[in-house]
């Protein structure tokens, strides 16, 4: 059985989506730093903070997706894919010269990449901890009257 606590925020599904990116975020980085002698190997990373804030944006100020959705004009038209959509999107970190061997792969930048991504994983949880303690101790208090 779910907490109460856990169903009161509306934010929490988002919390934890944002978990489930910085985990993807963390093996990415990793499978960086494990290719770093794979010759041709780009470092690949994951972008989703844009798709996060659109979510928020639905979610806290009702403000729905701001793009014209396309028009079927007969009911056998096939429905337009929406392309254009955010959600997050993997993409390769090309901002370094490769070696010789064609690897772009940079130690230092993964390695502090690696290091911010753990320090924002760990404050989510932390801040999720603490959330999720204030409504306990609410209900328990509430409990007690």
């Amino acid at each position: 059985m779910t907490p109460a606590y856990f169903e009161s925020s509306k934010i929490y599904p988002l919390v934890y989506q944002a978990l489930d990116y910085r985990s993807i975020r963390q093996d990415m980085i990793a499978s960086n730093i494990a290719n770093v002698d794979t010759p041709f190997y780009r470092p690949k990373d994951i972008d989703f903070e844009s798709y996060l804030a659109q979510e928020k944006d639905k979610i806290l100020y009702h403000r729905p997706n701001q793009e014209l959705a396309m028009a079927q004009t007969a009911p056998k038209h096939l429905k337009g894919e929406d392309f254009t959509s955010m959600r997050p999107t993997m993409f390769f970190r090309d901002g370094h010269l490769a070696r010789n061997d064609g690897n772009s792969v940079d130690l230092d930048v993964e390695s502090s990449e690696m290091g911010k991504n753990s320090v924002m994983y760990q404050a989510l949880t932390t801040a999720l901890k603490k959330h999720k303690g204030i409504f306990a101790y609410a209900l328990d208090a509430s409990k007690n009257l």
